[in-house]
């Protein structure tokens, strides 16, 4: 009772304040044509650009995802400060990436993606126009969210700009790599006012480990209808069927880490599951609308809803991560069912402006509604293989008939409120208030959860002369962890609160920007991983801090050359009574470095030539690990690039990751993980 009355003082406080100013607003004409208070399928509510918001945002454009070739969600952000990317290595079927040494929470068009166990969102790359990134805590936004941050992934639409206009592209590299994708938009009338827009896209690529691959399958046909100059509606549907053999790339530390007795390795692409039977089919589905509507007095109205489904069959053996004699016991995953989730967002926005005030209010509802119906577990059985002997695992019987069934429901009623306004053109000040009401449900056991929580957010940006924008922010996030532990019982919540300062600077002598963030976020409830009987389970009843530097910077320094750089400082403890721990996966220190310079005259007019930098630094194996807390040691790649346009609409690409292909383990925890090794791919494509 009492949070709810200290949601109706909060949310009515904000409202009166609003109003207040409006009151001294001067009267402005009012602009006849539909302005969207945000960027279609955006997260971004309040309209704000990410350098100019009070927290660590980035966009990620089309431009700079087919510059880097990035094939998988989890190489986003490989020059992004604040990532640690591919912590498992490079997956065949899912997509392993950490902001400020946690998960974050995906989205696709503004909507929460649901995420439990195997049922992960595995977006197309080729179907995405942008992505946008939060990093740190942020509830405001979906309420529950993983306390990493947030990304959104915003698919290619309809836009009026692109009617008539489309690509094809072929694709091949030197791992089993081939691909064909088209992309056309269309009208459906003569004033261009009803458009479609058709993606699709086939690929195949074989795994880091011997025997395994994914092959992808992807089609998106959207709508976008401008019903009148002041209201649109976009249609978006989607279908995706990810078919392989899956990787296993839990390995042993010794052999890994450490060598064997007999001085050896364990080989990189070496497969100690069993490609004979481990198999995966996910197939998922997907459909919605977005529509927006400009009434008077600078309202707009935004309704956004969103059908997912995923139908999801993964059988996979795994070693443990103990050997005697070289010889390893083995487990089976096992994973067979279907997830369905409903998305609703409803929301009215107020702009309004006058000499020293620019202002946006925006008040909604939104509502989720997510379901899960699967045999799953971690305990299958199967024969030992020999880690000197990988095939003679191979081929062998394996028995899920004891997975135990999961029935779970998740639902979560949303109201929130979020004021950003720009005083003077000197300070940005933002304030937002959040109340969920979240339960969690196991229906097979009986087992509920709830949760009645509100969440705050506070910022102030101050925008200093020569292009200086310091900020203090604070943010909360809280989460109900969808579905059960490793011992079958419901997560309880995970709570979380950070503080964050730092600077974003643009000055006018300089074609770029630069920022630099330094964060404090404390877990209550976070996540962590044991062993039980052999098998790595999840938990979540500690404390965690976590707290990093962060820096990027990305500058045109001449006509035709840019360099980007980003740097990360990032510590990561589990406060336990007995003294903080230093958890495993995360290096302390990371760096990368990018450039690309572009000629601009002669026969070599347009060629780009491209070249990176990646430092992973030291991080640590788990505690209780057979190398407990020992280090694991940095490594350095090298990736280059080449885009030559020739013809009049023909572009050629070339992208090697990896040069060197060194070998080089991307962490390590209870087992160990090898990095990608060298990665080769071309591509030819033709737009018109």
């Amino acid at each position: 009772m009492q949070t709810k009355t200290i949601f109706t003082r909060t949310l009515l406080a904000a409202s009166l304040f609003a109003m207040f100013q409006a009151a001294y607003a001067e009267s402005e004409t009012q602009e006849q044509e539909l302005q969207n208070v945000v960027v279609t399928g955006s997260m971004n509510r309040v309209g704000v650009v990410p350098f100019r918001q009070a927290k660590s945002a980035v966009a990620i454009s089309r431009e700079n995802l087919e510059a880097q070739n990035v094939q998988k969600t989890d190489e986003i952000a490989r020059y992004q400060a604040g990532f640690s990317n591919q912590v498992f290595g490079s997956d065949t079927n899912t997509n392993w990436f950490r902001v400020r040494g946690t998960e974050a929470t995906q989205a696709v068009n503004g909507m929460p993606v649901f995420e439990y166990g195997f049922f992960k969102p595995l977006t197309e790359i080729y179907g995405v126009e942008a992505v946008e990134v939060t990093k740190g805590a942020d509830s405001i936004t979906f309420g529950a969210a993983n306390s990493g941050g947030l990304i959104n992934y915003i698919s290619k639409r309809a836009n009026r700009n692109q009617v008539g206009k489309g690509e094809v592209r072929l694709s091949g590299g030197n791992k089993g790599q081939y691909g064909l994708a088209g992309d056309y938009t269309g009208s459906l009338n003569a004033d261009n006012s009803l458009r479609y827009r058709v993606t699709g896209s086939y690929k195949h690529a074989d795994g880091e480990w011997d025997k395994t691959d994914n092959g992808t399958l992807y089609i998106a046909p959207t709508v976008q209808w401008d019903i009148t100059p002041h209201t649109r509606l976009d249609i978006l549907a989607s279908y995706q069927r990810d078919k392989g053999t899956p990787s296993s790339n839990f390995l042993p530390q010794e052999g890994t880490l450490r060598p064997f007795p007999d001085g050896s390795y364990i080989s990189r692409n070496s497969n100690y599951g069993d490609p004979v039977n481990d198999t995966e089919t996910n197939k998922q589905y997907g459909l919605g609308y977005e529509f927006s509507h400009k009434l008077d007095n600078n309202l707009t109205f935004n309704s956004s809803y969103r059908y997912s489904k995923a139908d999801n069959y993964h059988r996979g053996a795994y070693v443990y991560p103990f050997a005697t004699n070289y010889v390893v016991s083995r487990g089976v995953v096992f994973n067979n069912g279907t997830s369905k989730s409903h998305n609703f967002d409803n929301r009215l926005t107020w702009k309004f402006k006058n000499n020293w005030l620019d202002n946006t209010l925006v008040g909604g509802v939104d509502y989720r509604n997510q379901k899960v119906d699967a045999l799953y577990t971690f305990f299958g059985s199967t024969t030992s293989t020999n880690l000197l002997n990988p095939q003679a695992g191979w081929g062998q019987a394996q028995n899920v008939s004891a997975a135990p069934r999961q029935n779970i429901k998740a639902t979560q009623l949303g109201f929130y409120l979020q004021n950003q306004a720009r005083i003077n053109k000197q300070f940005t000040v933002g304030l937002g208030v959040r109340h969920d009401r979240a339960e969690n449900e196991e229906n097979i056991s009986n087992q509920k959860i709830k949760d009645n929580h509100t969440s705050y957010s506070a910022s102030v940006m101050y925008h200093a002369p020569k292009g200086f924008n310091p900020y203090i922010s604070y943010n909360e996030s809280f989460r109900l962890l969808n579905g059960v532990d490793g011992l079958n019982n419901l997560h309880d919540p995970n709570i979380t609160k950070q503080t964050e300062i730092g600077v974003k600077y643009a000055p006018a002598w300089l074609d770029g920007n630069l920022s630099l963030a330094a964060f404090r976020a404390k877990d209550k409830g976070a996540l962590y991983s044991r062993l039980v009987n052999g098998a790595m389970i999840t938990e979540n009843d500690s404390d965690t801090t976590r707290k990093g530097i962060e820096f990027q910077a990305d500058a045109n320094v001449l006509e035709n050359l840019n360099v980007s750089a980003a740097y990360t400082y990032l510590s990561v403890v589990q406060n336990n009574v007995g003294g903080d721990v230093r958890q495993p996966l995360f290096p302390k220190h990371t760096l990368s470095l990018k450039t690309a310079y572009t000629f601009n005259q002669g026969s070599l007019n347009g060629l780009v030539l491209g070249a990176g930098m990646r430092y992973i630094g030291d991080s640590v194996t788990a505690n209780g690990s057979l190398y407990s807390g020992a280090k694991v040691p940095s490594a350095t790649l090298f990736d280059v690039m080449a885009r030559y346009p020739f013809g009049n609409n023909w572009t050629a690409q070339l992208n090697i990751d990896n040069v060197g292909d060194r070998r080089y383990l991307s962490g390590c925890d209870f087992y160990c993980y090898y990095g990608a090794g060298r990665n080769i791919n071309a591509s030819i494509s033709y737009k018109f």
